[in-house]
């Protein structure tokens, strides 16, 4: 199966966007024809054409949208797709129609731990994480047909950024710099990290890094403001660069309330950054407690403040937490095996093509 459609609705800049591209990127380097199929006012469609790859415009508005199921038909049929690939339940709706009036095998990628529907019609179902697989299995999908495939994430060591982060906000060197990416919704716990800053004892600066023009960014810039620490939060927006810039960080935290398998703690692991993080979700598959970081109960401000503090005032721990968890990132969750891994599912359905008109029950 050596071309492939890949289908998912989004517009905005998130883990998801990023794991797509990545892994278009990397199958394309390896052979693969592939194409995205997806809204064209996307900022994932705009890196897709910019890297010279294929892209279509495919809107899904909403769950029930005849002309886009028609028309990802017809893309399928048109970029002769061995396989649809879809991602999140919105292209798994889409990839279902069209892989039954195709005959094209369908696999869909399940990227979270709240949203299990749709993803009946795929003959494979590939989980981001253990915590992901056993939603899915909770809600009734037979555990036989997913396969556990964690992100991986290109390597940054020896990625250097035009400026860093430290000296764009005039952070001075004694003074800590903790990173927090991720999109302004309350999942994040962006509330929880301002709170916790205010606790601490050492006067640590808190970089806020995603586009924080949503309503949940909006009222975390007013709480910010009311805050002790408010001088030392740093509203930093979007940035293309973090994964370069995640290493000018002395340790990043993830306070969030729901997490599948967050590409960030990944992207820290590679720069050999440890982690404060909730203990939630796809987290303790990434964040093994005390070893590459460590692990707190979720919505606790007061707790999130005490990890802090334990590995700012003490930076060997910082060093050797950093250093094993630079290792679990060289080990299990590099680039490569995970194309590795994507590669063989698609190997286990090369013989499954099944005859138009024929969906998959369940």
């Amino acid at each position: 199966m050596r071309s492939v459609i890949f289908v998912f609705h989004s517009h905005i800049c998130g883990g998801v966007e990023k794991h797509l591209l990545m892994l278009m990127q990397g199958l394309s380097q390896r052979g693969y024809r592939t194409a995205f199929a997806g809204p064209a006012d996307s900022w994932l469609m705009e890196q897709v054409r910019g890297d010279g790859l294929s892209g279509y415009h495919l809107p899904m508005h909403g769950m029930f949208d005849p002309w886009s199921a028609l028309r990802l038909v017809t893309l399928a049929r048109m970029v002769g797709a061995d396989l649809i690939h879809s991602h999140a339940t919105r292209g798994a709706r889409y990839a279902r129609f069209a892989g039954a009036l195709t005959g094209t095998a369908v696999v869909a990628t399940a990227h979270s731990t709240n949203a299990g529907k749709h993803f009946g019609g795929a003959d494979r179902i590939i989980a981001v994480s253990h915590a992901v697989a056993d939603f899915l299995e909770a809600r009734g999908y037979d555990r036989g047909r997913i396969v556990v495939v964690r992100n991986g994430v290109p390597d940054v060591r020896g990625a250097q950024a035009a400026c860093t982060l430290r000296q764009e906000l005039g952070v001075p060197l004694d003074r800590p710099l903790i990173g927090l990416v991720g999109r302004f919704i309350r999942d994040k716990g962006q509330d929880i990290a301002i709170d916790a800053l205010s606790r601490l004892s050492v006067p640590a600066h808190l970089a806020l890094i995603g586009d924080h023009a949503t309503p949940w960014g909006r009222d975390m810039r007013l709480r910010s403001g009311f805050a002790p620490a408010r001088d030392r939060i740093h509203f930093v927006g979007f940035r293309d660069d973090v994964r370069e810039q995640l290493g000018n960080c002395d340790l990043v935290v993830a306070p969030s309330r729901r997490e599948a398998l967050p590409l960030t703690l990944i992207e820290a692991a590679a720069a050999g950054v440890p982690v404060v993080a909730s203990r939630i979700g796809g987290v303790p598959e990434v964040v093994l407690d005390g070893k590459t970081g460590i692990l707190v109960a979720p919505e606790d401000p007061a707790v999130l403040a005490r990890a802090i503090e334990a590995l700012i005032k003490n930076p060997a721990l910082r060093a050797r937490l950093g250093h094993t968890a630079r290792r679990r990132y060289e080990d299990h969750f590099s680039l490569q095996p995970m194309l590795d891994a994507i590669e063989e599912v698609y190997r286990s359905l090369a013989a499954m093509a099944r005859p138009p008109g024929l969906a998959r029950s369940g």
